[in-house]
């Protein structure tokens, strides 16, 4: 680390020869998907290139890279949480629920777990998330309301959770 921060280039090929495994099993171990892994490890070492300039010399270089690679793991994790919510909405969305009797079923429990974990939301909650209509929102500042909507969210999702289990 400390030749390629001086700016010695032929330092790269022996820093990735050994940094390389380390990082990537780092990685694996708290990535489900080796394709993931993969990734992660291959953007620690874009990120000790772009910052090679701020590397202090006077620590650990393996330490430094396992830093970059313990963000881009949970960097990695989000994506990929949020490409499950993606998806989960993209299912109802598009799935006819009242194509059998057993979809039918299992639509009208979903809504009724829906309705007790709502119910238990304060009614400004209600209001914004937009399950209660109010001529008084067009008063609120964006901002603002995008605050309340955040918190109101997590609070369903905590309630959700108390009631029905999940992560």
């Amino acid at each position: 680390m400390v030749r390629l921060s001086d700016g010695d280039r032929s330092a790269m090929e022996p820093l990735v020869r050994e940094l390389w495994p380390v990082v990537l099993a780092f990685a694996a171990r708290s990535l489900p998907a080796t394709a993931d892994a993969e990734d992660v490890a291959q953007e620690v070492f874009l990120k000790i290139c772009a910052r090679i300039s701020d590397f202090d010399r006077s620590r650990d270089g393996v330490s430094w890279a396992f830093a970059m690679a313990g963000y881009e793991i949970l960097t990695a994790r989000r994506k990929r949480d949020r490409r499950r919510e993606v998806n989960a909405e993209a299912l109802f969305e598009h799935a006819d629920l009242a194509d059998s009797p057993e979809q039918a079923l299992i639509s009208h429990q979903l809504s009724a777990a829906l309705a007790l974990a709502t119910g238990a939301l304060s009614h400004d909650e209600r209001r914004s998330l937009e399950l209660v209509s109010s001529a008084a929102d067009a008063t609120i500042p964006a901002p603002t309301l995008r605050k309340r909507r955040q918190r109101a969210i997590e609070r369903l999702r905590d309630l959700w959770r108390r009631l029905h289990g999940g992560p």
